[in-house]
């Protein structure tokens, strides 16, 4: 086994992540989601090459990324999938993927199992409203009878929910779905405003009194049915107890201490944080240079440094809130890269949704 896999993966910080690179190795997908993240669809066919993701992979875990996350489009399109896995486990990365679960088959599902240690089932509430938003009948009927795929194998998975605005109450019944199928997790994620969902969606990314409901009920569907529920959000209680884990002290001389998470698009950009941060901050694309070029350039540009000064006003600004109060705080920290108006200010929503300088989300 390669020396890398011995590396300590646990997370280090309130947030649960450890250096984790996030590919998104194709556009294509086999359903048009109304919230999809990169506009993909049926129709969408853009593909980054294999031996471009591997020399990515290799340079990454050099970086200090231990972890690679897979998702799409549907990330079981991408023809190398199961090479590409192969290859992050040689470099001793743990590896996930998340699906919308309606590709499984027993079939495929043998040939990629032993190389993906958790994958993430994308399940949206109940029939009609996950139906909806997958612009499919028979979406959920079909993405649960292929969890028995899931199942025999012995793998571990779990549900992804996407926490709008509007459906915190539909939550219940993905946690008891969870219980019910073998799920062992159930993550809670914000919406944010990227892709299809920019317009699909505009004012419907959940504010504070949103987020705090729904850590209320992740811990007492955890507690009554069993199944660990997390919500990718925090209390104000816990960013101020936690701040030497979101705020990177000064100069950034590593890029994983800014940017846990490193994102590929399908387009090979690289971005660091999260997907919603300014453009300006990219680190810019595989197709120009490798990965440590990218990052050794980045860094000497003195953005990371910036994007640190950032987390520590965001952090500032927060941290005089309610306690009780909860945020998403990667969408803060983005939301603070931006002038004032936010990324989106020619879309028909308040200011407030996306928590623009100065002003609170919710």
């Amino acid at each position: 086994m390669n020396a890398r896999a011995s590396i300590e993966t646990r997370p280090a910080n309130p947030t649960g992540v450890a250096p984790v690179l996030h590919l998104h190795p194709t556009r294509r997908g086999n359903l048009a989601c109304a919230h999809g993240y990169t506009s993909s669809s049926p129709g969408t066919s853009e593909d980054l090459p294999l031996e471009l993701l591997s020399a990515c992979l290799a340079e990454a875990a050099d970086l200090g990324y231990r972890q690679l996350a897979l998702s799409g489009g549907e990330p079981l399109l991408y023809p190398d999938l199961d090479e590409l896995l192969v290859r992050a486990r040689a470099l001793g990365m743990r590896t996930s993927l998340t699906s919308d679960g309606t590709l499984i088959s027993e079939r495929s599902w043998s040939k990629l199992a032993p190389w993906i240690d958790v994958i993430a089932i994308s399940i949206d509430g109940r029939s009609a409203e996950h139906d909806a938003l997958r612009r499919r009948p028979g979406a959920l009927a079909s993405t649960v009878a292929n969890l028995a795929h899931l199942r025999a194998s012995g793998a571990a998975f779990g549900f992804i929910f996407t926490l709008t605005q509007h459906n915190v109450d539909s939550l219940e019944f993905v946690v008891l779905l969870a219980a019910t199928e073998g799920a062992r997790s159930v993550q809670v994620h914000p919406l944010t405003l990227h892709g299809r969902a920019v317009h699909a969606f505009p004012q419907a990314c959940p504010d504070s009194e949103e987020l705090r409901v729904a850590l209320l009920e992740a811990a007492r569907l955890g507690r009554e049915l069993g199944v660990a529920v997390h919500v990718d959000a925090l209390t104000i209680q816990q960013l101020c107890a936690y701040r030497s884990h979101l705020v990177p002290q000064r100069p950034i001389d590593s890029l994983t201490d800014v940017a846990p998470v490193l994102i590929v698009e399908p387009d090979g950009r690289v971005l660091p944080f999260t997907r919603e941060l300014n453009p300006a901050f990219q680190l810019g694309s595989l197709h120009e240079a490798t990965l440590t070029i990218l990052a050794e350039r980045w860094l000497a540009s003195g953005r990371a440094d910036r994007l640190a000064g950032v987390c520590e006003r965001t952090w500032e600004e927060l941290s005089g809130w309610n306690a009780a109060d909860a945020v998403c705080w990667s969408t803060e920290v983005a939301a603070r890269t931006y002038p004032a108006g936010g990324p989106f200010a020619d879309v028909d929503t308040p200011p407030h949704e996306f928590g623009v300088i100065g002003s609170r989300a919710g």
